[in-house]
């Protein structure tokens, strides 16, 4: 999105303000590119006479077109194409009219924007898949560096077990993975050209239809699935679905750091960008966090309406795909931006290891009421030595002793006899270094083992949009 086409309140939360994806420019680009690139396509199967052909291509590249005056005249149709096509006939009329009758012809106003949301939808998803590289990138040299940094694990937002930050970081760059790769699987399907006529059944073009969409899908960089989508949306919603979790797992990712960076727990911190605070000099707001947040709110919503827009009626919608076209240009736009305001996040991110070393300290070893439960419980019953750890861990905060001192104490109380075996045991289980060798275990494994995110270059993926 341009940050002329934002309004202030929007524009402050987008990371990157000068990255247009659904622009207004764009969408006239495309739907000019899916008029011309028909011509020369049915002009490559003798369908249509060459100077034809050459004409309708010199008016796309010719015609001015004002938005504003776009969206009045669709307003006026309820069909955005039209808005399209008429200015061209006007020029070709008074320009090439050799071209008149063969412009748009075989085909409706949705196969052109159908195909021109395709075109675009390909260049969000080559920016989106950027984003996720590098975000992955910074994960995955995270997970390395971290990989036996002892960190809290927080179960319902309390303390639980000790993992490491490095697989923390490797779980969202497998998550990240599966999505790059769930989205280009899916692009495969969805990314095709819309030729259906009318009523998606190609009465116009008739036995021709399948070889002059095949040579349109080559001309434009997309796929031909051989049938019309008009009001068969599955393939297509199933890669707006994806892109929704997607956004899910950058919104959890943004929500974790965000709670890793209150200053009572003080575990990360974004990079340090001057004052973030009118009236507190001392604060250091996740900002990249807060954007990401901000653009993932909205998206479980989108998701919804873009699955309520399936409800459309027999071979063309009315209202529900029209809708369609808004939100999903409003999903893409979203993730993205999230996944931009997180690879800078994590560009600049700071780990405060002694932090988060010092947060599992200063819990005196409850955190490993687990292990410690079934080393006791080989000795006593198990509801027993559920007990005993229960009541322990809370002296232990009281008193700031360890937990493993308290239970040995209690059970001499009570008079039971505490081999050193046993004791040995109790501390070996809480021993944060030992518990941590586990996660760090995994984090390496995932990290050889997860899919990359890959995607083509922003230059192919432009040059794909442009006529």
């Amino acid at each position: 999105m341009a940050l002329s086409s934002m309004s202030l309140v929007s524009a402050y939360l987008h990371p990157l303000p000068a990255t247009e994806l659904f622009s207004d420019a764009l969408w006239v680009e495309a739907m000019l590119r899916f008029e011309a690139q028909l011509a020369r396509a049915q002009a490559d199967c003798d369908l249509i006479p060459e100077a034809a052909a050459q004409a309708i291509e010199q008016a796309c590249a010719c015609v001015l077109l004002d938005p504003a005056q776009m969206a009045q005249r669709a307003r006026e149709t309820g069909a955005l194409a039209m808005a399209v096509v008429e200015p061209l006939q006007h020029w070709l009329r008074s320009h090439r009219p050799e071209g008149l009758a063969w412009l748009h012809w075989g085909t409706t106003t949705q196969d052109v924007v159908d195909t021109a949301n395709a075109l675009l939808t390909a260049q969000a998803l080559a920016l989106l898949q950027q984003e996720l590289q590098g975000l992955q990138q910074h994960l995955l040299r995270l997970a390395a560096d971290h990989a036996a940094t002892p960190i809290l694990g927080r179960s319902l937002l309390q303390p639980a077990q000790v993992t490491s930050f490095g697989l923390k970081c490797a779980q969202t760059a497998a998550a990240l993975g599966r999505s790059s790769v769930q989205l280009q699987r899916l692009s495969a399907q969805a990314l095709c050209v819309q030729l259906g006529g009318a009523v998606g059944n190609n009465a116009v073009l008739a036995e021709e239809a399948r070889r002059v969409e095949q040579a349109l899908a080559q001309r434009l960089g997309l796929g031909a699935c051989g049938h019309s989508w008009h009001t068969q949306r599955d393939s297509w919603l199933r890669l707006g679905m994806e892109v929704a979790v997607c956004g899910g797992a950058l919104a959890k990712l943004a929500k974790d750091w965000s709670l890793l960076s209150q200053y009572e727990v003080g575990e990360l911190s974004e990079a340090a960008r001057g004052q973030t605070s009118s009236a507190m000099p001392h604060k250091r707001n996740p900002v990249h966090c807060l954007q990401a947040l901000a653009h993932t709110r909205s998206v479980p919503q989108l998701a919804a309406t873009l699955l309520a827009c399936m409800e459309q009626a027999h071979e063309r919608a009315l209202g529900e795909w029209q809708a369609e076209v808004v939100h999903w240009a409003q999903l893409w736009t979203q993730v993205h931006a999230a996944a931009a305001a997180l690879r800078l996040a994590a560009e600049g991110l700071q780990v405060h290891a002694p932090r988060m070393h010092a947060n599992v300290e200063g819990l005196h070893g409850v955190v490993f009421s687990e292990p410690l439960t079934q080393v006791l419980a080989r000795w006593l019953s198990k509801p027993e030595a559920q007990r005993i750890v229960a009541d322990g861990s809370q002296q232990a905060l009281q008193q700031a002793r360890p937990l493993p001192d308290v239970v040995v104490d209690h059970l001499v109380q009570q008079g039971h006899a505490v081999p050193a075996e046993l004791q040995s045991q109790l501390h070996a289980a809480a021993n944060a270094q030992l518990a941590v060798q586990v996660s760090a275990a995994r984090c390496h494994a995932l990290i050889d083992d997860m899919p990359r995110v890959q995607h083509p270059g922003w230059e192919e993926a432009r040059h794909d949009t442009h006529f």
